[in-house]
């Protein structure tokens, strides 16, 4: 009974890297940040025909 975990535990191996988290984040917030350009009318002025 000694042997068995109470909890999953990770090896730091097979942790993500920050640098994809912190990359993740960033591709998220823009793409947050188009949609609401876009929706509010203000994306793509010029590109109307």
């Amino acid at each position: 009974m000694a042997d068995s975990p109470t909890h999953l535990e990770v090896p730091d191996d097979h942790r993500t890297p920050r640098w994809v988290k912190i990359s993740a984040a960033v591709v998220v917030a823009l793409a947050v940040v188009f949609v609401i350009v876009h929706l509010t009318g203000g994306g793509m002025v010029g590109h109307t025909p």
